[in-house]
């Protein structure tokens, strides 16, 4: 005797109905799509401001990001030079000494 065989019986024992994915997709999908629906019409029709008005901000909301990432990418940049040319100072010999990187001909 197979295992289905031992399920298939025991759901013809009790009042038992096999559910497939389909039975519980289909209305989650639905509630899902009408939950955002009346989200969108309520947030719609609440809205403080106009559809212009809100994309202007949106629009300068988005420069003033433009530009806070410019500085912070100027500022690493910044750094990472900075920080190389202390490596390349400390990894550059006297004229007398031998270093690893002299020996590797980086300079």
């Amino acid at each position: 005797m197979k295992a289905t065989d031992l399920v298939y019986y025991m759901a013809d024992m009790f009042p038992y109905r096999r559910r497939s994915s389909l039975d519980w997709i289909v209305p989650v999908s639905i509630g899902l799509g009408l939950g955002v629906a009346v989200g969108v019409g309520v947030g719609v029709l609440v809205a403080p401001t106009s559809g212009d008005e809100a994309r202007r901000r949106l629009r300068d909301s988005t420069g003033r990001l433009r530009e806070r990432a410019e500085k912070v990418k100027d500022r690493a940049l910044g750094a990472a030079r900075r920080a190389q040319d202390e490596i390349q100072e400390s990894t550059s010999a006297t004229p007398g000494e031998r270093s690893f990187a002299n020996d590797l001909g980086i300079r």
